[in-house]
């Protein structure tokens, strides 16, 4: 019984490291997330912006809607984090998949203090769910994302320690 159990373990342990490490959709969502700092949106105001502009930054990059509820739960805690790190190195980037003028309304009146760039058409990325929020190294590599509200204090812990090194 006791080689049965341990022989269950190792299958068990090895499918787990291979869903981690050679699972193709994995490795395709990886390279999909990775696509995200080659997108070139236009802005609220239309001018086109290349996220690659932020590259060097610790750099979060935030899909939302103005119809989104936790997406808007979840920038208030953006701004302040915005606040606080932005002299350090750190630059949010909001995607709206929404219109310019809802979108723009929106940032507007809870005083978004970082690029809002527009996808109403959803170019960038085809999402299951919003929020999604991607963060990036100064070197342009994903290091974490997130679908849902992240809590701040989850991602100060990521982007702080991210603005360290």
């Amino acid at each position: 019984m006791k080689i049965f159990s341990m022989v269950i373990a190792a299958v068990v342990a090895a499918l787990m490291l291979y869903m981690a490490y050679f699972n193709p959709g994995g490795n395709e969502d990886k390279r999909r997330d990775a696509a995200v700092i080659k997108a070139v949106l236009p802005d609220m105001t239309g001018k086109m912006q290349a996220i690659e502009q932020w590259r060097g930054k610790v750099l979060v990059v935030n899909f939302w809607a103005s119809w989104c509820p936790p997406c808007r739960a979840e920038i208030p805690g953006f701004i302040d984090l915005q606040k606080k790190y932005q002299s350090s190195g750190l630059t949010f980037v909001g995607i709206a998949v929404d219109s310019a003028d809802k979108a723009g309304a929106f940032a507007k009146k809870i005083g978004v203090n970082y690029p809002v760039l527009i996808d109403q058409d959803s170019s960038v990325l085809n999402l299951a769910g919003l929020p999604y929020t991607l963060v990036f190294d100064r070197k342009g590599e994903v290091v974490s994302t997130h679908v849902g509200a992240w809590p701040e204090e989850e991602l100060d812990g990521i982007v702080g320690k991210l603005l360290r090194n």
